[in-house]
Order: structure tokens, then C-alpha cells, then sequence
């Protein structure tokens, strides 16, 4: 009897070494959390598949406004890198938790007015967005894109609250914003550049004047709560490489400052 049980469990135990070396490392491979601002989602999908194809990291990647990212970033306390809109909520987060370590430029977004393609309304500059016979999108508080649109109206003599409620629609992400003006929702909206060239089939863009404007820098924060350091930190490496910034620059992303 004794014999038989012994043998039972010399199977069992051989049974479970070969499932191990056949299948158990399939799950060792590093893998990173990264919060990342809706606006970076085409070039950072492109970026973690070229550096997932080279280095076997994994990349978990969550998007959505720049202030919810900060928020689960914050509160999850499980994440290994923080990209938002603007460094300003990298910023934020380490006053409002301590929990960046370090931060690293990788890109600009710069402000533009979109409009449905071929500029039906005729819209030329910000006084229009103004204007009584157009409806409007603009990004919320928590949006990176919207708060920069609120500062850039301050900067210009211009009250937003001279639009009706009625023709102005708020929106959490950059991408919805972009959305609402393909769609024919609104006429007019401000997003990142990158959006609008990413949608040149569908929209048409104005420039805003540089010394009208406000560019956002894009750094990727290292968080503290990071479980796979040195998979980040290879990562944030990628990005800002040549390789990297050629990958963000194909997906209409700036890698130098206007």
C-alpha cells in the first residue's frame, strides 16, 4: 500500500515539474502598469508593441483623462509609470502622495482648433469660437487639453462664459473631443495636435498662434509603487531613443518644442 502511494506521488510530483517547464514561464515575463493621458494613445500602443517585439516586457497600460490617470495612480498605488498630458500632473501627483521618483521628457502637445473637414462655418481663429451660431466642445477640468483651453481663452481676453450652456459640450478625453467634431455633434472644439493630424481624412485644423497658445510638456513620471523597476526604467529608455521618438513623430506626436 505504502509502495503504491509513493508511486502516486513521484507521478504527481513529475506531472507538476513538467507542467512548470512546459507552461510556468510563460507568466515570469516583467510586466509594467502605466497610467497614460487619452491624447498619447496611438503612439504609446505603437511604442509598447515595438518594445514588447524586442524586450518580452509586458506593458498594462490604462487610459483616460490626465486627472482620473492621477487619481488611480494614487489611490491603486500599483502602478510603475505615470504619462499624462502635461507634467503638471506628474507634478501633482508627487505633492499630493510622494510617489515619483523621477520624471523624463518624451514629447510637446500643442493646442489647435479642429473643424468639421472643408471649414463649413468658416472659423479662422479663437474669437469664433465665440461666435452665436456654433456649438462647442472643450475638454473638462480633468482633462489636460481642457484646462490648457481655459487658461489659453484667460491669456486671451476671452470668456468662456459667454457661450450659451446650451451649444457647449464638456468632455472627460482629448479623443472624444476629436469624435464630437467628426460626428457633426459640434462645429468647433480645441485639441491636441497629434488628434487633429490623426484625423486630417475628417477634420480640418487651425493653428493657434504661438504667442497665443500654451504648449504642454509630456514627461513619463517613474512611480515608487512600481513593482518591475528596471522593466520601467528600459522602457522610459525606449521612448525617449531614437527609435522611440521616430515611433511617436510617425503617429503626429512633437518630440521637440515649437
Amino acid at each position: 500500500m505504502k509502495s503504491r502511494i509513493a508511486i502516486v506521488l513521484a507521478v504527481g510530483l513529475a506531472t507538476v515539474v513538467l507542467f512548470c517547464a512546459a507552461g510556468c514561464n510563460r507568466d515570469e515575463s516583467p510586466m509594467v502598469k502605466l497610467y497614460a493621458g487619452a491624447g498619447m494613445r496611438k503612439g504609446v500602443d505603437e511604442l509598447i508593441k515595438a518594445f514588447g517585439e524586442a524586450s518580452g516586457v509586458q506593458i498594462d497600460v490604462e487610459y483616460g483623462g490626465s486627472g482620473p490617470m492621477m487619481t488611480r495612480a494614487k489611490i491603486a498605488r500599483d502602478g510603475d509609470l505615470f504619462m499624462p498630458g502635461d507634467v503638471g500632473w506628474v507634478d501633482q501627483l508627487h505633492a499630493d502622495s510622494g510617489i515619483v521618483e523621477a520624471s523624463r521628457q518624451v514629447a510637446y502637445f500643442v493646442p489647435v482648433i479642429i473643424v468639421q473637414k472643408g471649414n463649413p462655418k468658416g472659423i479662422t481663429r479663437l474669437e469664433d469660437m465665440l461666435r452665436k451660431d456654433l456649438t462647442i466642445a472643450l475638454g473638462n477640468e480633468y482633462c489636460q487639453v481642457g484646462k490648457a483651453s481655459g487658461k489659453i481663452f484667460k491669456k486671451n481676453g476671452l470668456d468662456i462664459n459667454e457661450v450659451d450652456p446650451q451649444r457647449l459640450m464638456r468632455s472627460k478625453t482629448v479623443n472624444e473631443l476629436g469624435l464630437f467634431v467628426k460626428t457633426k455633434r459640434v462645429d468647433v472644439a480645441i485639441v491636441w495636435d497629434a488628434i487633429a493630424i490623426n484625423n486630417a481624412d475628417a477634420l480640418d485644423m487651425i493653428e493657434i498662434p504661438l504667442e497665443r497658445n500654451l504648449i504642454s510638456s509630456v514627461v513619463v513620471g517613474t512611480l515608487s509603487t512600481g513593482r518591475n523597476k528596471t522593466a520601467a526604467a528600459k522602457f522610459v529608455d525606449f521612448i525617449a531613443s531614437d527609435a522611440g521618438q521616430e515611433i511617436l513623430k510617425r503617429n503626429g506626436y512633437r518630440t521637440s518644442k515649437p
